[in-house]
């Protein structure tokens, strides 16, 4: 199997940001696996990364239904660089900061949105007009707040904040409208083919485009 090209690109960075959100990081020190509803982005990466792995299916939990595409990553020499930017193995919860090159990180962001966030809208509860959101979910308090200070510096974000679940199992960290919008701008500019197009299709829709 060729291996990855490790060298920072918008393709890799984007790349990074879905494994830390849809990724996993086998105990056996050589397999990376990313799991999706999206089969076509699935493809993106393979292709990205010049793979020949098969894009497969599983299921989920009690469900026995194989309605996931899961692209499996054979490469030790690229394991061991997730582990060296700070990715570990059954990392959902400890995640934290990642060793992300600046220039790069609005690509490895919309890896993490696509991956495990989403673009919407909430109704305003005194105008009740839709209004633009960005969520993105995460079980660990220091990923979301490390990525909340990146946006804070890259973009001086006045709003933005994290809730968690009643159950403390799941946090979030959202945007208004305003702040929303600049970071749809920052994401989506210079995309190149990585990006899931149901999303930035509704993305779309608040950039005016």
């Amino acid at each position: 199997m060729k291996k990855v090209d490790t060298h920072w690109s918008p393709s890799l960075a984007y790349i990074i940001g879905i494994i830390a959100t849809d990724g996993n990081l086998s105990s056996d020190q050589r397999h990376i696996t990313i799991t999706s509803k999206d089969e076509d982005i699935l493809i993106l990466i393979r292709d990205s990364l010049k793979l020949t792995s098969k894009v497969g299916k599983k299921s989920r939990g009690a469900s026995q239904e194989k309605k996931y595409s899961v692209l499996q990553i054979g490469d030790k020499n690229f394991y061991n660089f997730l582990l060296s930017i700070g990715l570990t193995p059954n990392k959902s919860k400890t995640i934290g900061k990642l060793l992300v090159p600046q220039q790069y990180f609005s690509h490895f962001l919309r890896g993490c949105i696509d991956g495990d966030g989403s673009i919407g809208s909430v109704s305003h509860p005194e105008s009740k007009h839709q209004q633009l959101r960005i969520r993105l979910y995460s079980a660990s308090a220091l990923f979301l707040l490390w990525i909340k200070k990146e946006l804070d510096q890259q973009l001086s974000l006045p709003g933005g904040w994290i809730y968690t679940s009643p159950d403390k199992s799941l946090g979030a960290l959202s945007y208004g409208k305003a702040d929303s919008t600049k970071i749809l701008h920052f994401i989506y500019k210079n995309k190149g083919i990585l990006y899931l197009k149901r999303k930035l299709d509704t993305a779309a829709v608040f950039m005016g485009k």
